[in-house]
Parts: C-alpha cells; structure tokens; sequence
C-alpha cells in the first residue's frame, strides 16, 4: 500500500504559523516517502468553522505552493473531505454500531449537573477525575427506554483496564501510557456529532492514511485515538509530533508576540520560500546547518528524525532578515513583478519608476516597506526640510555641505558619474573618509541618516531639488 499523509486544520480561523510549519512537514515527509498527500477540513466545530476560514486556508497554501494529491478540490471517488460531509453522509455510523456492539462503548445519561457533582468530589478528595461508569450498569432495556424517552446521552469509549498503551513516536521514541489514568472519554457529543478524537481515527482509517505529522499538543489525544484503533481493530499510522513553538519569552507562540496568519504575511511582502525555508527549520536542522535552503534542498537533505523534541523559538527578527536574503537573490525583472503590487497609487506613476525601485532595492527587508524607502524620491521640499531639522549636524557636517553646494553650482549634468565623482572630490578637498562624507551628504539632500544606496538615488532626484534643499540647509546651519 502507498503511504499517505494528511494535512488537516479546522476553518475556525485564518491559516498561522502554527499550522503553516505542520502542513510544511506533512508536505516535505511526503515528497520524501514518495507519498500521497491529503487536505481533510476538520469543521466538526460547527459554531465556530466559517467558509472565509477554509478559504484563506486554501489561499495561503496555495500561495506557498503546497499542493495535494487529494482533498475537497480533488476527491477520490465517493470521499468527502469535510467531517461536515462525512456526518451528513452518515460515514461514522457504522463504526460507533461496532463499538457499541462490542461493548468498547456505551450510552451516557448523566446530566452536566450531575458530572460537574463528581468532579466536585474528586477534587475535594484531591485525586484525578475518572468518570464513575454509573451509566455502565443500565441494562439493555433500560437504555432502550431512556433513548425511546429522547433522554439526553453522550457516548463514551469504554477504556481497557490495567493496559499499557505505547506510542511509537517518530521523533520522541516510545511514550508509555497507562490507561487507569483514563477516564472513559465521550466519542458522540450530546448534538450527536462525533467529537475529535473518534473522527479522526475514522477519516485516518477510510483515507488510508499511514503516518500522521501534528503538533505536540496532540500527544494526550494520540493514546485514545490508539485505544479506538485496537477496538476497532485496525492498525494505527506511524505518528510524529512536532515540537511546540515558542514566542522569545518562551511562551506558546502567540499574536503577543508578533504571530501572525499566513494572509498577513503575505500582505506584508514575505516571499512564500523564505517563509517555507524559515519554518521548516523551526525544530529541524539540516546536517550542515545549512540555512538557506531551496525547496528541492529541502525535500532531499529532510529526515524526520532530525526534527528536535525541545521547543523552537519564532524570531520575526530571524524571519525578515532570511526574506531579505532571498529578495536579494531576485534577478530585476522578478523582483520588480514581486514589489510592484505593493506600491502606493502616487508611487505608480512615478516618472523612471522601474530604477528608482531598484536603485532602493537592496534595502527593502519585506515588500510593503517599498513605499517608505521611495519617500526620498516623492518627498516635497517643504517635507525634506522638515525631516532635516529633526537630525544632528556637526562642524565637519557643515563643511562638507557647504563644499557640496559649491561642487554642484559648477555641474553642466547630473548622473551616477557625477555623483560619484561629487564625493570623491568632496574626500580629497577636504581629506574625509568615505562615512564622513557620506553621511552629511545623505542627511542634506535626502533628510534620512540611513537608506538605500546613495549614489543610485541621488541621480535620480533632479538636481534643482537638490539645491533647493541644499539652499534650505544651508540658511538653517548658518543661523
């Protein structure tokens, strides 16, 4: 039989990272088994799940270029790849009539009311809960007349006495459980909609699923979806469960931190394979710490058992910095068809747009910040001397802008050359380094301190402007 993997989040939300790096493992361990690869929409949480949701799911894959074999988009004959689907179609019905029959379930009538008074009393005791059964001993007849009487029930999985159950986890090795820890767990909720984790073994098994990569979180849920396996008989996939990411403090990653959804990431200008290539080394390592990684380096040089057990920290930092890497790598023509939907209305019809994106390029770190590097070409005088004002200048400073004016006065053109030849003159005359010229230079002309490549940028702001903000500054540092 042919391993298969699924991907399978629940439309409660946009896609974030979280689910990103474990679609990313799922998709990458399948390229490396030669498997097929399966979407399945957990909507189980019928309040809560919303189309919008499924939909920016799909759209982020997509956009990242992770695709499926499988899925509501491309279903196998007669599968339905929506737990909504597969309840309508009456898919988990039979299997609950075999553990029912085989006595691995049964009906519970116990009000909210009456669990809540037992939990009570197991914390009064300070001993674990454990469900007490009552509902076990109601003979066949009367549950037949409690159910004929439409009395409210829950199904419970029967869970075996005294069994060690094992995990065999691709990552974290043999995890033992022993099932006296178990209470008896509820597989149909009271609106008699299959909860998680009887859902899952069914939708696993009918899918022919043979290995399953999720979060840690999911390691309490593993040994009771393997306790329905071995009542149903059926033979559990291979599991791995990907180590929890963190926020910088440590935390389970939150929006507190700076998460955010794929749809936001994409928004903000992050290419989808930096975005890949940085979660996929949120828990694994390649063997050279190899950092930058092309997507067929990934799926070959991936072994699921270089994933790491200890938490992985998420660094936005860390993220922008290898974005920027991998804009840098863009030849021209790809990076101006990546930046250009970024731009503000103004900014498209810039005159010489396409070399006054490129002469900021090396600076832009993600997409949407072309705008702000573009300032120093939109900015009015008026704005420029603004700015200006706000900055620290010197004596040396001031020489250099005053030598500056008088070096620009006597220029029939203004180039790249020209420019160019403008700050060599200026660190001759006036025996300066390159920074000490430079800097003044930027701060007089520009109004920024720091920015893109100076030479590019100055040669394209006409050079009328230039002395008219030289003029400005001029007058301020002489009062």
């Amino acid at each position: 039989m042919q391993s298969k993997l699924r991907f399978a989040p629940s439309p409660t939300g946009n896609l974030h990272i979280g689910s990103v790096r474990t679609a990313i493992f799922n998709w990458v361990w399948a390229k490396k088994l030669k498997a097929k690869l399966v979407l399945r929409i957990e909507d189980t949480d019928l309040e809560r799940s919303k189309k919008e949701f499924e939909d920016n799911i799909n759209e982020g894959l997509s956009w990242l270029g992770i695709h499926f074999d499988e899925g509501p988009g491309q279903a196998l004959s007669g599968q339905k790849y929506r737990q909504s689907e597969r309840i309508k179609a009456n898919v988990y019905q039979p299997y609950l009539d075999k553990l029912i029959n085989t006595g691995h379930a049964y009906y519970c009538f116990e009000s909210d009311e009456e669990l809540a008074a037992e939990r009570a009393e197991a914390e009064k005791k300070g001993v674990p809960y454990i469900y007490s059964r009552r509902s076990l001993m109601y003979t066949p007849e009367e549950v037949a007349q409690k159910r004929a009487a439409n009395m409210p029930y829950t199904i419970r999985f029967k869970v075996p006495n005294s069994k060690q159950i094992t995990l065999n986890d691709e990552i974290r090795g043999n995890i033992e459980f022993d099932s006296n820890l178990f209470s008896d767990f509820i597989i149909v909720k009271s609106d008699g909609y299959p909860t998680y984790n009887f859902a899952v073994v069914v939708d696993d098994y009918e899918m022919g699923i043979t290995h399953v990569v999720r979060g840690e979180d999911h390691i309490s849920n593993t040994p009771k979806q393997i306790m329905i396996y071995n009542a149903l008989e059926w033979e559990a996939p291979r599991f791995a469960h990907l180590p929890i990411i963190l926020g910088e403090d440590r935390s389970k990653l939150s929006k507190r931190h700076g998460a955010k959804s794929v749809s936001e990431y994409k928004d903000a200008g992050f290419l989808p394979h930096a975005l890949i290539n940085y979660l996929s080394l949120l828990g694994w390592s390649p063997p050279e710490g190899k950092e930058l990684l092309a997507i067929d380096e990934l799926m070959e040089l991936f072994e699921i058992n270089r994933i790491n057990k200890a938490g992985a920290v998420f660094d936005t930092v860390k993220l922008t910095w290898m974005n920027k890497q991998y804009l840098s790598k863009l030849d021209d023509e790809a990076f101006l068809s990546w930046v250009k939907p970024f731009l503000s209305k103004s900014n498209q019809e810039l005159d010489a747009l396409d070399l006054k994106i490129l002469s900021v390029r090396d600076n832009v770190e993600v997409l949407s910040r072309i705008n702000h590097y573009l300032e120093v070409f939109t900015l009015t005088t008026t704005a420029f001397f603004e700015r200006f004002k706000q900055l620290a200048v010197n004596e040396t400073d001031q020489l250099v802008i005053h030598h500056a004016r008088k070096y620009l006065l006597d220029l029939s053109e203004w180039s790249n050359e020209t420019v160019s030849d403008l700050i060599q003159h200026l660190m001759t005359e006036l025996s300066l380094g390159k920074g000490k010229v430079m800097k003044p230079l930027r701060k007089s002309f520009t109004g920024y301190e720091s920015g893109p490549n100076l030479v590019d940028c100055l040669a394209l702001i006409p050079k009328s402007e230039i002395l008219k903000r030289l003029d400005l500054v001029i007058s301020y540092v002489s009062t």
